[in-house]
């Protein structure tokens, strides 16, 4: 074989067998900047709450509140719209936001958000807990006591105030609670005893005030 065709072949080979490229390891996903500050903005107001001293501000706090939450939603539901969701952190934002919401769909949407973040993350008990909220508030749009109780209803209106905790006997035990993050039952009981005494406190030292 003459040196020239032995050059050629040489350079002809390369093109004929490429060497195999890097693998280029798939982005990781980062979650929705959008579903994200929804969020925050959802736990930053709420934080707000114990600052609301009179009958009229808790009423006015709630209808602002409303109203932010009923926007927040419609930020979830453009995210899910468009696929933005790939995240267990923008699944369980997401998850936040629909439990707060108003209506059964809600809390549904609520509790699927947060099954599928939990697939993504299985190790992460708020994921659980949001899972169990949201069927707590489910339950009682459709007027059926709660199974885990995390709901506490509190009436502002009562004098003195009453945080009742209507839960369905037997529905889950406290061990399901506990692989959600949440108390047994009768310390969640106590709880809801406690917050209804901390209202009439907050009502009745507004009322001092106002003298």
């Amino acid at each position: 074989m003459s040196r020239s065709l032995l050059l050629s072949l040489c350079l002809a080979l390369p093109a004929l067998f490429p060497m195999p490229s890097r693998a280029v390891p798939p982005a990781v996903p980062t979650d929705d900047p959008q579903v994200a500050a929804a969020y925050a903005a959802d736990q930053r107001e709420r934080a707000d709450l114990a600052q609301q001293t009179s009958k009229d501000a808790l009423r006015s706090f709630a209808e602002r509140l409303a109203a932010a939450d009923a926007a927040r939603r419609r930020v979830v539901m453009d995210a899910l719209r468009d696929g933005r969701l790939r995240t267990a952190a923008d699944y369980r934002h997401a998850a936040t936001v629909m439990q707060h919401g108003q209506a059964a769909g809600d809390y549904a949407l609520a509790h699927a958000l947060a099954t599928m973040g939990g697939a993504l993350a299985p190790d992460d008990r708020d994921l659980r807990w949001l899972a169990a909220a949201a069927t707590d508030r489910w339950l009682l749009a459709h007027r059926q006591p709660q199974w885990y109780g995390t709901q506490p209803v509190c009436d502002a209106r009562a004098d003195p105030p009453v945080c009742r905790l209507d839960v369905a006997e037997g529905a889950v035990d406290d061990a399901a609670r506990a692989a959600a993050g949440i108390a047994p039952l009768a310390e969640l009981r106590d709880q809801a005893d406690a917050r209804a005494r901390q209202l009439g406190e907050q009502l009745r030292g507004a009322k001092a005030a106002a003298r």
